[in-house]
């Protein structure tokens, strides 16, 4: 390995214009250097693209392209297409790293496929609390251990792309799914199946912003919870074909369940009693309870909409 190899970071930007500029000053004042940062203006509706545009006259380490709006899986799709670098990193536009981040994971990544680092959940009105560099512990994983432990290590640390630095090897037959939500969930234990060895050191180095208007983290509709579905499914689908049964069932039965009760909460008319009665991973005893659930709640909802 080059003892400085090219890192490619990749940052899809719409409406951030309050937060895009600490988030641009965190990489471009990292003490590694050795970095080609690709912006990707997503048809963005406020001054985004002009901040985007004044770093990039800058710095001539940055690479500005612009597409029409179509969400965040194209805008990282056209970024990996435009990636040179010997490894790949996604950062989101309302985030920021701490000044060291690509120096401690490039150095610690060694021969392993994939690197990732613990985050810290910042809220703009809390100070930052700095995470203590001189000594942190390691665990190694397997893609079948990392996988065992996608909906439970360091939640949600597992699924989000960010917090990582990959071989870019990792991403050459690999793209995100255009058009939907939850795009993380779907694409998540293909890259992790296509490494080797994966490595996770446990500093909070990346600073995951909380409270973001109108970020998507804090909102959702019917489309986003069927999306939802789809990526779980196809999860399901993908633990099976590797052979992985047990990941699979007890993965089953969770996004069903949780499915169903988001979908009934938002009225939805694609959950009745008959699609309840037919999830053949639920228990007897969860499907009673869940009719149940269905009917109190369609009683309570004809209630309210008679009082009106």
């Amino acid at each position: 390995m080059n003892s400085y190899p090219l890192i490619s970071i990749i940052i899809p930007v719409y409406n951030v214009e309050a937060y895009l500029t600490e988030c641009l000053e965190s990489l471009v004042n990292q003490t590694y250097t050795n970095l080609e940062i690709i912006l990707i203006n997503d048809g963005t509706k406020d001054n985004s693209a002009e901040i985007c545009k004044l770093y990039a006259e800058k710095d001539k380490r940055i690479i500005f392209l612009e597409k029409e709006n179509g969400g965040i899986s194209s805008a990282r799709n056209l970024g990996i297409d435009h990636a040179n670098g010997e490894y790949i990193s996604f950062v989101d536009s309302d985030d920021f790293i701490h000044h060291k981040y690509f120096e401690i994971l490039v150095t610690n990544i060694e021969n392993f496929d994939i690197i990732f680092c613990d985050s810290y959940k910042y809220y703009t009105d809390k100070p930052i609390e700095s995470p203590v560099l001189s000594s942190f512990s390691i665990i190694e994983f397997t893609p079948k251990e990392l996988l065992q432990q996608i909906w439970s290590f360091r939640i949600p640390l597992v699924i989000v792309p960010w917090a990582k630095l990959y071989k870019r090897e990792i991403w050459n037959t690999l793209r995100y799914p255009v058009g939907r939500s939850h795009e993380d969930l779907a694409i998540t234990p293909l890259y992790i199946n296509n490494a080797s060895k994966i490595k996770f050191i446990d500093i909070p180095l990346y600073y995951y912003r909380q409270n973001v208007v109108g970020s998507a983290t804090y909102s959702t509709d019917i489309k986003k919870m069927k999306d939802y579905y789809l990526a779980c499914q196809e999860q399901e689908i993908f633990f099976r074909s590797i052979g992985m049964l047990e990941e699979a069932n007890k993965l089953s039965k969770m996004y069903k369940e949780h499915h169903i009760r988001k979908m009934m909460k938002m009225k939805d008319d694609s959950i009745n009693p008959s699609f309840i009665l037919n999830q053949n991973d639920l228990t007897f005893i969860k499907k009673i309870e869940l009719v149940l659930k269905y009917l109190l709640t369609r009683i309570s909802y004809t209630k309210k909409s008679s009082e009106k």
